[in-house]
Order: structure tokens, then sequence, then C-alpha cells
């Protein structure tokens, strides 16, 4: 009798527990659908292109794009943001130069976004895009999968996936082919260098840099939508843009709105630029030489830094060429003249007359390395920073120097 009130007791169990799993499988059916309810926008909502103005730090030259969704009646004013990226990742320097490191889209109040750029002093214009509610909606549902932790990182480059890049992607994946552009969008062939060069003019060693390092895939010019690649440049496109809807177009852009801080952000331009260093470089070591011509030990330390520095640009140039994944770091043709330079800097070491006199076959082929370059400035494929001119002067009139008189 006691063994079957036990198995009574069993069964019952056994019927609430499959009853519990019942229940907890229904219940997060229902609460997925009122989930889905809950992100699905009313009529009111909107979507906006966020284009924010250069700021004085060297990560905003370019300026920035953010997207805007606003729905009013469902409380939701929220930016999304792909420029996203984390100061304090290992490695941080390393990473972005190999393009390793991983930029995120971030999402935040729209407010919050709004008085951090114009705590900045930077300018933001607001776009509000003639879209249709199924494609805000999807857009919103595109833009929701893209923030979620396994979705929202991805690798960084300068022309072709960026914060504007993945924007357009983004508006492009709920549009397809219905926006049309007012062509062509690069009318004057503007290559990728001439396009983010006027954003580097107040920074004159940053834009050195850059241009240093660039190779020749920074100078071809793109077309149609790849053009879009800066922030200026998309709000230009969105400005003369039209969208087809059934057999109407109407404006991309539906209204506009500007947020201006206080006081503009403006980087006072340095007073010593590149290329008067190094004309000042070359005629003071000009001069020097004819002065102090037999200080040895002078113009030994002097090559050292010179070379030195030299070969130091040449190995960066190949370092990024090998392994950086940034396709514009390709097919520079700066390493002709800045990789010999490392030889040229080991011998510099060598203090000895003899080494150095058995050296002077290097010492001229140098030379002509460099001189012919310098020929073929107008012919080589790649714009070159005019400020290498005196540079390649300079390495020039040393080597020349060691070839007639060893020093």
């Amino acid at each position: 009798m006691l063994t079957i009130k036990v198995y009574k007791k069993v069964l019952l169990y056994k019927r609430y527990f499959i009853g519990f799993i019942i229940l907890a499988v229904l219940l997060s059916v229902l609460s997925s659908k009122l989930w889905a309810q809950q992100t699905i926008l009313s009529y009111k909502a909107q979507v906006s292109l966020l284009t924010v103005s250069p700021g004085d730090e060297s990560y905003t030259l370019f300026g920035h794009s953010a997207l805007r969704i606003y729905d009013p009646a469902l409380g939701i004013d929220r930016t999304y943001n792909y420029g996203t990226f984390d100061f304090d990742t290992q490695g941080f320097y390393w990473k972005f130069a190999l393009e390793n490191l991983q930029y995120f889209l971030s999402v935040n109040q729209f407010e919050n976004a709004k008085n951090a750029y114009l705590d900045n002093r930077r300018i933001i214009t607001e776009q509000r895009l003639n879209l249709t509610a199924n494609q805000i909606q999807r857009l919103y549902d595109y833009l929701q999968n893209n923030a979620k932790p396994e979705n929202r990182y991805y690798s960084y480059e300068f022309f072709y996936d960026n914060c504007t890049t993945r924007i357009y992607d983004a508006i492009k994946s709920v549009t397809g082919d219905s926006i049309q552009f007012h062509e062509p969008l690069n009318p004057a062939k503007m290559s990728f260098r001439q396009f983010i060069n006027p954003y580097l003019e107040p920074v004159p060693w940053v834009k050195f840099g850059i241009n240093l390092l660039l190779g020749a895939t920074a100078d071809h010019s793109p077309s149609g939508p790849a053009t879009l690649f800066l922030p200026d440049l998309l709000k230009e496109g969105f400005t003369e843009a039209r969208i087809q809807r059934a057999d109407t177009s109407f404006s991309l852009v539906a209204g506009q709105t500007f947020y201006a801080p206080q006081k503009w952000a403006v980087i006072s331009p340095t007073n010593i630029s590149p290329v008067f260093s190094f004309w000042f470089l070359l005629v003071g070591t000009v001069i020097l030489s004819f002065i102090y011509g037999e200080k040895r030990t002078l113009w030994l330390w002097h090559d050292r830094i010179l070379f030195g520095s030299t070969g130091l640009i040449g190995l960066l140039i190949l370092f990024l060429w090998i392994f950086s994944s940034y396709p514009s770091t390709n097919w520079n043709w700066n390493i002709l003249w800045s990789a010999p330079a490392l030889p040229a800097f080991i011998l510099s070491l060598a203090n000895n007359k003899n080494v150095a006199g058995s050296s002077k076959t290097f010492w001229i082929i140098y030379t002509a390395i460099i001189f012919i370059f310098m020929l073929s400035w107008l012919i080589i494929p790649q714009q070159l920073p005019n400020a290498i001119l005196p540079l390649l002067l300079l390495l020039g009139y040393r080597n020349i120097r060691k070839t007639i008189r060893i020093i």
C-alpha cells in the first residue's frame, strides 16, 4: 500500500515537472514576441545622418559620421556610432599600424552624444532622411543586430571600411538601388590622397608623415559610392541625392538642422613646417661643410643621424608594405631612396678609413638612385611630399662628399 502511494506521488511530481517545462517554454516564446513588439517603431520614427566637423585631436581631423534613430512615440532617441575604439587596448598603436585594431559600433542617447561633440567645440549637421516607415524599421533592426557583442567589431581601414562607409552600407542595405546620386560623384577625378590632404593642412608634420607612408594605391581615384568615404563627402552626396519611390523620386534629405558650439574647434598650425625644416637643414649642412670640412668626427655623427633616421623610414615603409593589412600602404615608391640609407648608416658606424674607402661604389650607386628618383619625380605614379625634395638633395650631397673625399 505504501509503495502505491509513493508511486502516485512520483507520477504527480513528474506531471508537475513536465507542466513546469511546458510553461517555461511558452513564457519564453511569449516574452520574445512581446520584446519583438516593443521594437516595432511607430509611424513618427525618423532617421538622420549626423555629420560632425573636425576637432582639435589628431583622430578627429577628418570629422565623423553617425546615425540617429528618433521615435518620440516610443521614447527612442539613439545615436549609432561606428567610429568607437578603445585607447586602452593593449598594443594600441601596433594594432592600428597593422590594421588589427578593432573598431566597434556603440549606441548612445542622442542628447549625450550631441553634448559631447558640442563640448569638444564641434559642429553637428543633422540631415533627416526621406525613408519610408518600412525602411526605417529595417534600418533600426539592422543597427540593433550590428550592435550585438558578437557583431559590433570590425577592422578599420582608412579608405574602404570606416565609420562613414559603414553608415552608407547600412542605409544601402535597406534602400537598395533606389538612391540616385548626382553624377559624377568625383568629377575632378581626385585621388584618395587629394581628398584627405586639405584636412591635414593645419598639422603639416602629420600630413608629411601620412603622405610618406601611404603608397601608390592612395593615388587611385574613387568613383561612384566609393567616393563617399569621408563624412563631408557623404553629407554632400546625400544633399544632392534623390530616392526613387514607385514612379516618383524625392530628395533624399527631407530637412536639415545645425547644432553649433559657442566656440569652434581650431587647430593652431605649427610655425615650423617640414619643407622649411629640411631646406634649412640642407643649406646649413652645405655652409657648415665648407667651414668645418675637416672635422671628421662631426661629420661621422652628422651622417649617422641623417642616414640612421632615413633608414628607419625605409624600414617602416617596408614593414607596413609587407605586414600591414592596409592596402593603402602598399607599393610605396619612397622605399627607393629611404631603404638604401640603412646600409649607409651601417657604413657610417665603421669608423675606419679602409672600410669607408672600399665603400666608394656604394656611395656612387646610392647617389645615382637619388638623382634618378628626382629626375623621375613627375612620372612616378605616386604623389610625393614636396618636403622630401630638400631631404633628397641633402642625402645626395653627403653621398657626393663621401665619394669625392672620405670624411
